[in-house]
This record gives structure tokens, C-alpha cells and sequence, in this order.
């Protein structure tokens, strides 16, 4: 049974999985980050769904094709102002010379099924997922016997751990199986054309071995070694039955893209070997758990930690109004989440995680349009910076690719990278005019890469691998942009995801995947050539090529406003913004960028205008992850009370009853897209933790916010551990705005000089142990650190 030690990292359900005919949706998660399961939680009758990062179906690609002779046909058409012309020039060319990419999909690997007779109806039941060690318990009584069913998966020995023990007079009867997951518990708008084939189970003692075979010819699969204590154990043709038992163990190792024979008998002979006991794998387990999870602290002080989760979600659809427990919950869940559904090693996190239960799921691809951005968008902040490894591990090992798509695609020299690539490629994944023509994913990957520096001030990672992919985005820019009016760049093709100009959407009816000028474009151009500057006078490196950068800066076009003072999603007039699209590209520079902060309201107010406009005009058009990302959009605005109001709207409509978003606001609570299929997201978790971490503090390479966006309702709390762009660590972050407090603790691995920007209204400031700090409107300047010493900073409101 789950021993609780933090009520606020504990997630407590009262009911089971009850999503009918997809019950996977709403089962509780756990990982290792490349072995996933999943716990549905029925007394009498539990699957534990199971799943592997590498195992992915279907799919294929051919071999690129160079159709670069056709953009200055696209330019053409876009001059002579025949866009939906222009439109599909590249698509077609390409299905023309027969490249038709099709997506891969996340497989389950196979079902877990636990079934026990029970004599009464289940009563004090309870699902219980402890985040400081990622085991779930399913609780209940029978009668008057008490029986628990744990299950974690195991970060020491890459094994699933499973353990029935009981309290009271009946002994432990129960049924377990393996078997390929099951199809009538999978729902996708596309009919399941087939399955796996080769299904191969055998049953004999102490073993359940599984496998099935994939369309690439390879079999995948399970096995189970079952121990017990007292009682018997009967195989069966379907199963393996203990009866009269005081404790069952079951341990599984599963495996993939092997061969059945030899991983059946590899896994026996080592899990024969595993002879400890359930309680002494988790103790073995839980520290490497623990220290992730751990490395960063929310505390709320809230009352409410031990109320059932779905009992705290009812409670906010009465009152309107999130509870800090729940706001304590959801930010650790989205650092569980990843911590539980991908490694450094992996593959990046997909959008369904590791907990993905359909054979075609829709949406389940790695999308670099900003889903996986704003997956990966809580790490650096969140103490977790390895974890971001896996994008730059995966694009590195892809780069001859990427440079293909540079040169076949547009004709240019260094990288691009498509929103989305066929699984385990750097290519073209779909032939799509959006995937085509939206050319700022490289330099948004890049953004990651020279984060990833700042927060770590790892100077070797900048000099060996961040300027150097950097410096193949750049040079992807200097042969794409060209310079049109005013001597200044034009972007042509270019795309703002998921957005149709106003004046091509006939009212909502048409979509237009290519238009010139995206903000997002030269959002995100500016910042990586900035960035280069400033990363390559840091390293000393690329004397050179400084001033043909900075020259290039100045032929970035200002951004455009609005006559009604709004930001433009356009710096081309001829394509108007559409602000019924949910969209938050054109946001870049305030979030996920750092070009514009809330210290420059001049700067900032035509993009809170169009944030403004978008929340209230684009209601219909809203996911999970778009709310997700506006939440720290209004977060880096300083307007902590409308990113928490969102974050309150998102969880209201859109959280399962396990506490992961849907995509949609399939409840119809009227806060976004009313989709009937509700898509599986744990990229809108992450997002949402992402933005709460916004609220409490910021930062630049040379600066740290203090309680930016600090909401009204967060009276009193206390935040640990956050990391910030200026290599400094906030080791802690306590406030109380009822006695007027906030006590500060800092500390930088180098002797580092910062610059502190306090909480909005701040009267005293002092640094205990001196006697003078420089301290004026709001802004302490020069504070100097030394290495590895902590700096306490007392803060009168």
C-alpha cells in the first residue's frame, strides 16, 4: 500500500477508470521514462495497461525529393497576389514525384489483467498515486478483509513491480493474464484497420509470457515471473490462478523490436534472479524517483492536500475557483508526467506520453509547431535540464536529414527542421502546406539549445553543441530571407501555425496554409541571431561571422500594430489577422521568448491587446494546449490573475477525471473546441506547470523577476529550487502577503553579478549580512554572488 509522506504529492481518486469504451484515458500513470503502465483500478476486474517508449507501428517514408526549383514559382504567385495558387505549389510537387510519408503511431504493448472473486461489493475503495515514488495503489474491502494492489515500475532494475497483500480473514484468489491491448477499449475517428498479428501467449509455472509481432516484422511482448506466499498456483490455457494466498508478487520485464524465443528466455533467467522482496525493490527504487521529483518545491500552504482529487475537481466546477491543494497537484503532475514518460536517453516525450492506449491515435506524433516546445517548457526552470537532452540528442542525430530538407525543400544551405518529421528521421513527415511552408521550427529548437546554456552555464555544451546547430539555422536564414521593401527581410513562404488570415477564411469555412510576413518568423530569427552574438562573444568563438549576424539584425522588420493599437500576426498588411484563431505563435517574443518583457509596457501593450482580443474572441477554437501556452503568455504580462483565471478554465473543462487534460472541451463547459474526440494530452499538464513557475519567478540572461505574476489568490507559499537564465539558483522563495513578507535564499554555482527586479509594490529590501545594497524603483542592480554561497534576501511589502 502507497505510504504517504507529502499530501500535496499524492493523488487520491475515489473512483476507477470509467471512460466507456476507452478506459485507458482514464488510468492512472506511472514510468520509468522508457517503461510505462497504466492502472484502470477495478476492484474485481483491473488492467494495468503496458507500454514502451520505442514502441512505435505503421509509418513509412521515401526518399526526399528536390522540388527547390519550384519556390520562385511560390514567390511569383504571392507577388502577383494569387496565394491560394501559391498555396500547394511545393505540396504538389512533391505527391507529383510520388513522396507520400505516412505517420507512425505509439503501440500498446500488451494488457496486464487481475481478476479477483469477491464476495460483496467493493466499499472503501480508493485509487492512490504517490508522485514522490510513482506507485499506484488500488485499495478496497471485501467484506471485512482489506485488500491492497501496488504496482510501480522499477528506475533501478527497468522492471515492472506488481504485490496483492491483504488484512483480514480472506486469502488472496486471483486470475492473471497477458494479452494483446485490448481493442474494444480503444476509440479513434479512423476505423482500426488492423492489429498486431502473431499473438503469442504461453502459461506455465511461475511465468506469463506474451508477444505479438509489428508490421515492421518485429515482435514485442512480456513476461511475467509470479511468487507467492502460501496458497497454490494453477496454470490455466487463459492464465495463471494463486488461490489462498497471503501475498502475491508479480514482476515484469517487458521487451521490443526482438524476437520472441530469445527474449522469453533471456527474461526468465533474469527475473529468476530478482530476489528481493516488493518492499525492498521499491526502497531501491524510490531515492532516483524521489531526487528528480524532488528538485523543485511548490507549497501553497494549503488545506484540502487530502481530498480526493476528483472530489477537488467537483469542487472547482461548483465554486468556479481552483483550491491551492489542486494548484499544488496539477504543478507537481506535469513534472510527474515528464519525469515518469521520458528520459534523457529516450526519444522526446511525445504528446500522449508513454501512456498512449489506441492503435491510430490521433495527434500523437511529435509536433514542433509548439506542442513539443511547450511540452518541454516547465524543465530548465523546474531543476529537470537534463531531460531537455533527448530534443537535442534526437535533432543531432538527424542533422544530415535536416540539411536535406534545407536544400530539396528551398534551395538553402544549413537546416530545417518540419513541424513534423517521420518517427526516428529528420525528414518531411507530412505532406502538408503548413508542415512546408512554417520555416521557424530550427531557430525555436535553437531558442531550447541557448536556454539550455543560460540555465545550466554550461560553456562547453554552448561551444560544442548549441552554437553549432545555431550557427546551421542561421545559415538556413541567410539564403531564405530575402530583402524587399524599405531594405528590410521579407519571409515568403511563411506560415503562423494554425492560423488562416481573416481574408481567406470566408467566416471560419476555408483554411490557408501559406501566407508572408509571420510575426513568429522574425520573432524567432531575431532571437537566434541575438542569441549567436551574445553566446559567441561569451565562448570566443566566431569572431568572423558577429558583424554578418548583426548586419542581419538590422534588416529585421518592426513588428506591426493595429489601428485599434494591437499587435499584427502579419508584418505583410495583405493577410489580416484572425482573432478567432486560438493560435498563440504570434506571442513568441513576450513568451516563449524574451525579446519583450513587462518592464517595457510600451513594447508589451499591443500584444496584451491582441491576448486580449484572441481569449475572448477565439472561445470556440481553444485546446488544452493553447490555453496552456496563453496562461504563460499573461504570466510574462504580469497579469498573474488571468493566467490563473485560464489555468482555472482549462482544469474546469478539460482535465480527465485522473487529473490529465483532454484536448478539448468535450463537456461542452464553454471554454474551447467542443470536439467529440477528446484527445489524450499530457503536453497541456507540463504547460500548465510551465506557467505557474512563470507567476512566481522569471528571468533574462542578466536578470531575476521576483513574483512577476504573483495571483491574488496565492496569499502565502513558498517555491524551491527554480532555475533561472542567469545561471543562478532561487533555492527558495517564501512569501506572505497578510504580514507583508517575502524571504529570498539565491545562490550561483560562480561568482556571478545579477540584477533583481522585486515584487510589485516592494517598499524594504536587505541582504542579511549587508549593511548597503543599490536599491531603486523596484530594482536591486549589481548584486554581487559569490560561488556557492547562499544570499538571503529579506523583502517588506
Amino acid at each position: 500500500m502507497v505510504t504517504i509522506r507529502k499530501p500535496k504529492n499524492a493523488l487520491k481518486f475515489t473512483l476507477p477508470a470509467g471512460w466507456w469504451g476507452s478506459s485507458w484515458r482514464e488510468a492512472v500513470p506511472t514510468g520509468n521514462g522508457v517503461i510505462g503502465a497504466a492502472v484502470y483500478g477495478g476492484a474485481a476486474n483491473d488492467v494495468i495497461m503496458i507500454s514502451h517508449s520505442d514502441n512505435w507501428w505503421q509509418g513509412g517514408v521515401g526518399v526526399l525529393k528536390d522540388v527547390a526549383d519550384k519556390l520562385p514559382t511560390v514567390r511569383k504567385k504571392m507577388d502577383d497576389g494569387d496565394v491560394r495558387d501559391a498555396e500547394n505549389v511545393l505540396k504538389n510537387a512533391l505527391i507529383s514525384q510520388n513522396y507520400r510519408p505516412t505517420l507512425s503511431y505509439p503501440l500498446p504493448l500488451c494488457d496486464f489483467r487481475v481478476n479477483m472473486r469477491l464476495d460483496r461489493a467493493a466499499k472503501e475503495y480508493s485509487r492512490i498515486l504517490n508522485m514522490d515514488s510513482g506507485e499506484i495503489s488500488v485499495t478496497f474491502k471485501d467484506g471485512a478483509t482489506r485488500f491492497d494492489r501496488s504496482v510501480f515500475v522499477s528506475r533501478a532494475q527497468n522492471i515492472i513491480v506488481y504485490e496483492i497483500t491483504r488484512t483480514g480473514g480472506k486469502a488472496i484468489d486471483v486470475k492473471m493474464s497477458l494479452d494483446l491491448h485490448d481493442r474494444f477499449n480503444v476509440r479513434t475517428p479512423d476505423a482500426i484497420s488492423k492489429l498486431p498479428d502473431g499473438v503469442n501467449v504461453k502459461y506455465e509455472k511461475y511465468f506469463m509470457c506474451f508477444s505479438a509481432r509489428s508490421d515492421s516484422g518485429a515482435e514485442f511482448g512480456a513476461v511475467g515471473f509470479i511468487n507467492h506466499y502460501g496458497g497454490e498456483q494453477i496454470v490455466e490455457t487463459d492464465g495463471i490462478t494463486v488461490r489462498g494466498a497471503e501475498k502475491v508478487l508479480v514482476i515484469l520485464r517487458p521487451f521490443v523490436e526482438s524476437q520472441r524465443e530469445k527474449e522469453w528466455k533471456a527474461a526468465k533467467e533474469s527475473l529468476k534472479s530478482v530476489k528481493s522482496t516488493y518492499e525492498k525493490l521499491l526502497k531501491e527504487h524510490t531515492p532516483l524517483h524521489a531526487k528528480l521529483m524532488g528538485s523543485a518545491e511548490l507549497d501553497l500552504d494549503a488545506v484540502y492536500r487530502e481530498m480526493p482529487v476528483d472530489d477537488l475537481i467537483k469542487k472547482a466546477f461548483a465554486e468556479g475557483e481552483l483550491t491551492p491543494a489542486l494548484v499544488e497537484k496539477l504543478w507537481a503532475f506535469g513534472r510527474y508526467l515528464m519525469i515518469c514518460g521520458s528520459s534523457p536517453a529516450s526519444l522526446p516525450l511525445a504528446p500522449y506520453g508513454l501512456w498512449c492506449g489506441d492503435y491510430k491515435a490521433p495527434g500523437s506524433q511529435i509536433n514542433a509547431a509548439g506542442s513539443l516546445q511547450n511540452t518541454y517548457s516547465h524543465v530548465l526552470a523546474g531543476n529537470l535540464a537534463d531531460y531537455m537532452l533527448s530534443i537535442f540528442t534526437y535533432y543531432e542525430s538527424v542533422l544530415d536529414d535536416l540539411k536535406k530538407n534545407a536544400s530539396r525543400l528551398y534551395g538553402c544551405r544549413g537546416i530545417f527542421i518540419p513541424s513534423v518529421t517521420a518517427h526516428g528521421t529528420g525528414v518531411l513527415g507530412m505532406v502538408d502546406s503548413k508542415v512546408i511552408h512554417f520555416t521557424a521550427v530550427a531557430g525555436w529548437i535553437a531558442q531550447l539549445y541557448y536556454d539550455y546554456y543560460l540555465f545550466t552555464d554550461d560553456l562547453k555544451f554552448l561551444k560544442t553543441r548549441a552554437l553549432p546547430f545555431m550557427k546551421e539555422v542561421a545559415l538556413f536564414y541567410e539564403n531564405f530571407f530575402k530583402i524587399g521593401a524599405g531594405n528590410k527581410y521579407d519571409s515568403c513562404p511563411s506560415y503562423s501555425p494554425d492560423t488562416t488570415p481573416a481574408n481567406y477564411a470566408n467566416g471560419g469555412v476555408d483554411t490557408l496554409e501559406i501566407a508572408r510576413g509571420a510575426t513568429i518568423d522574425f520573432a524567432v530569427a531575431k532571437e537566434l541571431l541575438n542569441n549567436l552574438v551574445e553566446g559567441s562573444e561569451r565562448a570566443g568563438l566566431n569572431k568572423g561571422e558577429i558583424p554578418k549576424w548583426k548586419d542581419m539584425l538590422t534588416r529585421m522588420p518592426e513588428y506591426k500594430v493595429n489601428e485599434d493599437g494591437s499587435a499584427r500576426e502579419y508584418t505583410d498588411s495583405a493577410f489580416a489577422d484572425n482573432w478567432t484563431s486560438a493560435s498563440p505563435a504570434m506571442f513568441y517574443p513576450v513568451y516563449p521568448g524574451c525579446e519583450i518583457t513587462a518592464d517595457n509596457a510600451e513594447q508589451m501593450r499591443p500584444f496584451a491587446l491582441a491576448a486580449k482580443k484572441k481569449l475572448a474572441l477565439a472561445t470556440d477554437e481553444q485546446t488544452s494546449m493553447s490555453l496552456s501556452r496563453y496562461a504563460s503568455v499573461l504570466a510574462r504580462m504580469g497579469d498573474g490573475d488571468s493566467a490563473l483565471d485560464v489555468i482555472t478554465a482549462v482544469t474546469r473543462s478539460m482535465a480527465m477525471n485522473n487529473l490529465v487534460f483532454a484536448a478539448t472541451d468535450w463537456r461542452g463547459m464553454g471554454v474551447g473546441s467542443n470536439g467529440n474526440w477528446a484527445q489524450y494530452s499530457v503536453e497541456s499538464n507540463m504547460g500548465v506547470t510551465a506557467a505557474l513557475q512563470e507567476m512566481f519567478v522569471q528571468s533574462s540572461p542578466d536578470t531575476i523577476r521576483l513574483l512577476p505574476a504573483l495571483p491574488s489568490a496565492f496569499q502565502k507559499g513558498e517555491i524551491d529550487g527554480i532555475q533561472t537564465r542567469t545561471g543562478v539558483e532561487v533555492t527558495s522563495l517564501a512569501w506572505d502577503k497578510r504580514k507583508g513578507t517575502v524571504l529570498v535564499k539565491i545562490k550561483s554555482k560562480r561568482a556571478a553579478t545579477v540584477d533583481l527586479r522585486l515584487p510589485e509594490g516592494a517598499k524594504r529590501f536587505k541582504q542579511l549580512g549587508k549593511e548597503k545594497v543599490d536599491y531603486e524603483a523596484g530594482t536591486v542592480t549589481g548584486l554581487e554572488l559569490a560561488a556557492n554561497k547562499t544570499v538571503v534576501l529579506d523583502i517588506r511589502w
